[in-house]
């Protein structure tokens, strides 16, 4: 509809908009379908389309994912100089080929580290509703879901964002359920639809962080090709670059137009995987274990094993009570 002006509606000088109305035509003779002995049915396609697009705006203020998000990393011990971000993808929680040790590991590890929080790239849970994979779920879906949204209440404020993957995204496909919803209830960062940007603020420090679940550009040979198409078709500006699905591990840094940039692959939970064995992918999946830690003083980031970023905050820590 076309804005026409304002006219004032009250004593108070409010004013309202006024729109031309939407013209739509009668329906021609021909496109009415009379049968004998019912009634007849006149289908305008102007009008369907209108409704259409009225029910789109519905549905498009209803969602929950964001394209961007902001975090800002909860610093517990400000004599440290570092945040340190655990990067954590394809859990597949529920699934049997799962390590749940790890899984336990690196959540206490968050949980008890100062400065620190997660980054969730997909597939936290397994959701399998198709072939072979609903023969893999030792727990079922509802309990799966109801395990993430504890794990999430005990992380709190340091579960920084949620990248909704392929396995949650079975949920859609099968029930017309969408999987945000899930994380909503409980988490306080931003939640992004297979990929999105999220806006770090650490400290005196931002940064910005392209996940993406999955994304083009896959190669063996070149585990980082598909970050690399991520940074110059969709986020350019980004610094850290994520992309999982892939069950690959491995971290790498470059230098792009006299900046650095960080590519991640951050591996997974589900180690003892049929499938990729049955379908040649691999032996097994390569264990998820990336952290990394962004200066809040000064700018600066680097991936390390978590072992080792674990290692760094506690002698910065220890060194800080030398003062």
């Amino acid at each position: 509809m076309k804005e026409l002006g304002k006219i004032i509606i009250n004593g108070k000088g409010e004013e309202r908009i006024v729109y031309s109305p939407q013209y739509v035509p009668d329906t021609p003779e021909e496109n009415v379908i009379v049968f004998p002995d019912k009634k007849s049915v006149a289908v305008n396609w102007r009008r369907n389309l209108e409704k259409l697009k009225e029910m789109g705006k519905v549905l498009e203020e209803a969602e929950i994912v964001q394209e961007e998000g902001t975090y800002r990393v909860p610093i517990t011990n400000p004599e440290i100089p570092y945040a340190m971000g655990l990067i954590f993808s394809d859990a597949h929680i529920g699934s049997y080929s799962s390590d749940y040790d790890l899984i336990i590991s690196l959540i206490d590890t968050v949980l008890s580290t100062p400065n620190s929080f997660l980054v969730d790239c997909g597939d936290t849970f397994d959701a399998g509703v198709w072939g072979g994979l609903q023969h893999e779920q030792i727990l079922p879906q509802y309990m799966q879901t109801f395990t993430i949204e504890d794990m999430m209440r005990e992380l709190g404020n340091k579960y920084a964002a949620c990248v909704i993957g392929n396995h949650a995204e079975f949920l859609f496909l099968a029930s017309g359920q969408k999987p945000e919803m899930i994380f909503a209830r409980q988490m306080k960062g931003p939640i992004f639809a297979g990929m999105g940007l999220l806006h770090l603020e650490a400290g005196k420090q931002k940064y910005d962080i392209a996940l993406a679940h999955t994304y083009w550009g896959k190669s063996k040979i070149n585990i980082f090709n598909t970050c690399v198409r991520l940074r110059e078709n969709e986020y350019p500006e980004a610094d850290v670059f994520v992309v999982g699905h892939e069950h690959i591990w491995g971290y790498m840094k470059e230098m792009v137009e006299g900046r650095e940039v960080l590519y991640i692959r951050p591996g997974t939970a589900k180690i003892r995987d049929r499938y990729a064995r049955i379908h040649g992918v691999a032996k097994r999946g390569q264990a998820c274990g990336i952290a990394v830690l962004f200066g809040t003083e000064k700018r600066e980031f680097n991936a390390y094993t978590i072992d080792d970023a674990c290692e760094i905050m506690r002698i910065r820590e220890e060194l800080a009570k030398l003062k």
